[in-house]
């Protein structure tokens, strides 16, 4: 097994903004021995995330947020896109405790209940990112519609309930595009009795 070496010679941060960003200057090794030339490499240092979606089992439907996000504009004719819940979390916060801070700020409900979906890096290439994602237990009851999100992050969330079945064929068509929430909807289908029996 080859011995895997990385050697950071220069760690640099070049921007402090809501995203601050990196530049690394390092070697690492080859699959076929010995290191490699300097490489530099940018990063964006965005930390711990968690990922929601919420499911209410009684009516076997999930809650996504849709809001304005710049990404898309930059490269799609659809910029407001419908999501999970998500958020960074705070110094020392817990991953489950996020998000459920998260669900209260983007869509004013409580879950009672929370399963994870998985544990990765979304874009590991240049993201400093390490995501949760769960599947929350809650009722959606009278929640369709509203808007939420924090003032202070300049949020204006709308909330969308709709029936897994329907989203799952959103994902098959293309239309569902964010990935974390992807994730988190085909986790529940592959897990979507259990949780009813779990949780209704």
């Amino acid at each position: 097994m080859m011995e895997r070496t990385v050697q950071i010679l220069s760690y640099e941060t070049v921007h402090k903004g809501f995203y601050p960003k990196s530049v690394l200057r390092l070697r690492h090794s080859l699959f076929r021995g010995g290191l490699s030339a300097e490489v530099s490499r940018d990063v964006l240092e965005l930390g711990a995330a968690s990922v929601v979606l919420p499911y209410d089992p009684r009516t076997d439907s999930i809650l996504l947020v849709e809001q304005f996000r710049i990404a898309p504009y930059l490269m799609d004719e659809e910029p407001w896109l419908l999501e999970a819940i998500a958020g960074r979390a705070e110094d020392g916060e817990a991953a489950d405790v996020a998000a459920a801070r998260e669900a209260r700020e983007e869509a004013n409900i409580e879950l009672t209940a929370l399963a994870r979906a998985g544990i990765g890096y979304p874009s590991p290439g240049g993201l400093k990112e390490l995501t949760t994602i769960f599947v929350g237990c809650c009722n959606l009851a009278g929640v369709d519609g509203g808007v939420h999100g924090a003032a202070d992050e300049s949020e204006d969330i709308r909330v969308r309930v709709i029936a897994v079945d329907e989203a799952l064929a959103m994902a098959a068509s293309g239309t569902l595009r964010a990935l974390s929430a992807l994730v988190a909807l085909y986790w529940l289908a592959l897990h979507r009795a259990d949780l009813r029996r779990r949780w209704a």
